[in-house]
């Protein structure tokens, strides 16, 4: 709730096309070679449903527990501002590429000649060139605008995904060691990059192995090494669990001949075994079970069918 509170404090409404829109400027995203920008649409997606969180856990309250609304000095206006900031947050669009932006005005600026630098040997871009140099391009130091594809995946369509990869990894230096794990899963999970995906995870594993940074003597990249389990549970496995259901819509690379992990979902521990030609069986190994949707087919196991086979449907 404070932290939704925050966000209507720190945001504020202005009309765009006609329509008044709640708007949330003067940030910086993830990407560190863009700052202090208006409407990072990563920022933004994650305030929004910030703000609907609260709302959804403020309206249950009212049933279950008004008393602590009311120590908590939620009120039914408060709600609505909630729910009125969210419904109108800005998502900046590009309509002629069809991608998501950055942040506002980014569809403005020019490209950097990244392949020219890369001969002149200026990686990391941030140790040649001034901030304020950076600021002017399109160009990221690690992922930005397409973890929001990652995170919040309903309501965006394979092609829309498709588009925000090929716009945004031409224009990423990786200069970050968070970076190549999330273009992993995303191009693990939008398909016929099977082999950028295996790179990109490749190259993360081997981070502190061969000390790609050159600092590993600082200490190892501990975000890195998480996002390299994300690499094989969200993108190789597909794994979404932030949609209306758990899915589950693997896409192992060649090389792998079997990928088999353990999660605990809710109150139950599920063990997943995934093989060639694309099969998985998913095990209950405590707790009640649930439904899981594994390659468009619904699964549901419990404590006297704790077993299922999957094989995937022939396109």
């Amino acid at each position: 709730m404070q932290t939704a509170r925050f966000w209507l404090e720190y945001g504020n409404y202005t009309e765009i096309e006609g329509v008044n829109r709640f708007g949330i400027n003067t940030v910086t995203g993830p990407d560190e070679y863009s700052a202090l920008v208006n409407n990072n649409y990563y920022t933004n997606v994650m305030a929004q449903h910030n703000l609907a969180s609260a709302v959804e856990y403020a309206q249950q309250l009212q049933n279950s527990d008004p008393d602590l609304l009311t120590k908590l000095a939620v009120t039914p206006a408060e709600i609505q501002s909630m729910t009125d900031a969210a419904k109108l947050m800005i998502l900046p669009y590009d309509k002629c590429s069809e991608v998501k932006l950055q942040f506002q005005g980014f569809e403005q600026l020019s490209r950097l000649p990244l392949t020219e630098i890369d001969k002149g040997g200026r990686f990391p871009l941030l140790l040649h060139s001034h901030p304020l140099t950076l600021y002017h391009y399109q160009v990221n130091k690690q992922a930005d605008t397409i973890m929001a594809d990652i995170l919040y995946p309903a309501g965006n369509s394979l092609a829309q995904q498709i588009r925000d990869y090929e716009f945004y990894e031409p224009i990423t230096t990786h200069d970050s060691s968070l970076s190549r794990t999330m273009f992993a899963i995303l191009a693990a999970r939008i398909g016929g990059e099977e082999t950028a995906a295996y790179d990109f995870f490749t190259q993360s594993v081997q981070t502190d192995l061969r000390d790609l940074q050159g600092n590993t003597a600082n200490g190892v990249h501990a975000g890195n090494l998480g996002g390299s389990w994300m690499d094989v549970v969200y993108g190789f496995a597909g794994l979404v669990n932030n949609a209306d259901q758990f899915t589950l819509n693997p896409n192992l690379p060649k090389q792998w001949q079997r990928l088999s992990f353990k999660l605990q979902i809710a109150d139950s521990e599920y063990q997943f075994e995934i093989q060639p030609p694309q099969q998985v069986t998913v095990r209950l190994l405590s707790g009640p079970g649930m439904q899981l949707v594994i390659w468009d087919t619904p699964v549901i196991l419990s404590s006297t069918d704790t077993t299922k086979t999957v094989i995937q449907p022939e396109v």
